[in-house]
């Protein structure tokens, strides 16, 4: 059995097809928008399920339609404010509409591959109608329910209400794909490469007795090494309690890592302010962590520096320490990553400025060219841009205490004078003129620390990732709460994803701040 659902009713047609009665409802319910939305997919509901029992599928549907469209089970409360307001009637057709769906032992979900704005996919067979009708042949009465979406996706989380996509949202940059599972424990996320393939993926599932086992079997057999990237930024050793913090970074790293396969490499990456201060005993704390990080993954870390590494306290008096910073640290230079085809460039963003300001400079723009022009088949790169200061304006989360003027005076001009003039304290002076370096030498992604706020966008054509502070290093508006935050870059042999991570109540868990982004490498 088959069904082509639009990425609006995602949600809906996950609820149906596992059951959840009770939090379709609610979608239903949560706004006026939301319950006309539904009816639009009962409205299209017949012509999207394909079967050689859509009639009496089509049969029982007309009662359930009749029981939304009857006038007394029109509940006109949004959202639903108490359970005395669910009606029977709507949950018992609620029911039957999921029975349609359930009844396949099998089930499984075409995942297109992600496109970005301008891209043509018109010719993407896994949203083809044709595609679906010939794995209808296969399939076409109860042994396997094959849900299709009409169009492709520009982002993945429209599929969060499928249990177990975390599992194909890992991988995302090896979509298309397609997840199939028969039950919540017992699921296989398998990619594939064309028509083909996937006709092949619906015949195992007709004629193996285990189909979700052989599945994964084959799936594994197809799995390449990919590369990760794992970002870290503005430890601030020396600091007042970073070593409880360090703790609990520890852990985290330890269990991320466990997540990933062991035929793949991976590269830690420190994006500036390792120590609060210059100093033996700082650096010394610092060294510690880099040891602990270079025992699991066999490689040093790679840092570059921040404000806080070559001034005391961040703030640099008529230049500072900067003129050092750049005999020691011997900027501009690369680390070329030929595992996963990919070239990391170093900058010292610290070549001049008052208090914490930064600066690239144009000799370091020119020696990283010189460097550049000497590579090989350059264009066979993913270029990647380390630094510590940050491009582009960056906003402040709610979540971040206010500033005691802005506490005073909210939404004065005083303050926002203030907070201009502290921006302009911490800004990149020549962030423009690096913006268009990078976008004429192709780089791709830049990666930077420096606010302690995780923050994602894009510019030009170029991919700024901010790290947060990875031992929450921020002023919370909550006692006792945190932002400690790090950055994980997949990369892959056709697509780079992005995934930033935070915890805001240390030990309780970390999560997502952003929905995985998936940028195509070609």
């Amino acid at each position: 059995m088959g069904y082509r659902f639009t990425l609006e009713s995602a949600n809906t047609v996950a609820n149906l097809t596992f059951g959840k009665i009770m939090s379709c409802y609610r979608d239903i319910y949560s706004s006026e928008k939301s319950y006309y939305e539904f009816m639009h997919f009962l409205e299209r509901f017949p012509e999207n399920i394909y079967s050689n029992r859509q009639r009496q599928y089509i049969k029982s549907f007309d009662y359930i339609r009749e029981i939304f469209s009857n006038e007394k089970n029109h509940v006109r409360r949004y959202p639903l404010e108490n359970l005395s307001h669910y009606n029977d009637d709507i949950l018992q057709a609620l029911s039957e509409l999921s029975a349609i769906f359930n009844r396949c032992a099998v089930k499984s979900l075409l995942l297109p591959e992600i496109r970005t704005h301008n891209e043509e996919c018109n010719d993407d067979f896994m949203i083809s109608k044709n595609t679906l009708r010939e794995l209808l042949y296969l399939h076409e009465g109860n042994s396997c329910l094959i849900l299709q979406p009409q169009e492709t996706p520009q982002q993945t989380t429209i599929f969060d209400a499928f249990p177990n996509f975390e599992i194909a949202l890992k991988q995302a940059d090896l979509w298309p794909a397609v997840l199939f599972w028969s039950n919540s424990k017992d699921f296989a996320f398998v990619p594939v490469k064309d028509e083909n393939e996937l006709l092949y993926l619906y015949k195992i599932v007709k004629y193996e007795r285990k189909p979700i086992e052989e599945l994964r079997r084959f799936a594994e057999q197809k799995k390449k090494p990919s590369h990760y990237i794992f970002q870290l930024s503005d430890l601030h050793f020396g600091a007042e309690n970073v070593w409880v913090a360090e703790r609990r970074l520890k852990a985290l790293v330890k269990k991320q890592l466990d997540c990933i396969e062991f035929h793949d490499s991976i590269d830690f990456i420190i994006t500036g302010d390792a120590v609060d201060s210059p100093k033996r005993e700082t650096e010394n704390n610092y060294k510690n962590f880099s040891e602990y990080l270079e025992g699991l993954c066999s490689k040093k870390p790679i840092r570059v520096l921040g404000n806080h590494d070559i001034n005391d306290h961040g703030l640099a008096i008529f230049h500072g320490r900067q003129q050092i910073a750049d005999i020691v640290g011997d900027y501009p230079k690369i680390e070329i990553l030929d595992e996963p085809k990919a070239i990391l460039l170093l900058f010292n963003s610290n070549t001049n400025g008052n208090l914490a300001e930064g600066e690239i400079g144009t000799a370091q723009m020119a020696e990283m060219g010189n460097l550049l022009d000497k590579v090989e088949n350059l264009s066979d790169y993913l270029l990647i841009a380390v630094m510590h200061h940050h491009l582009l304006p960056i906003p402040q989360p709610d979540c971040y205490s206010k500033k005691w003027y802005e506490r005073i005076w909210p939404n004065s001009l005083l303050s926002k004078l203030l907070n201009s003039l502290l921006d302009k304290s911490l800004e990149l002076i020549d962030a423009n003129l690096f913006m268009e370096w990078l976008s004429e030498r192709n780089v791709k992604f830049v990666l930077h620390g420096h606010k302690h706020i995780p923050f994602m966008t894009e510019h030009k054509g170029v991919n700024v990732i901010s790290c947060g502070s990875s031992t929450g290093q921020i002023k919370h508006k909550e006692k006792d709460k945190t932002y400690m935050s790090y950055n994980i870059l997949k990369i892959s042999e056709d697509a780079v994803t992005v995934t930033q991570f935070a915890e805001e109540i240390i030990g309780a868990g970390v999560k997502h701040i952003k929905p995985e982004i998936v940028i195509l490498r070609r």
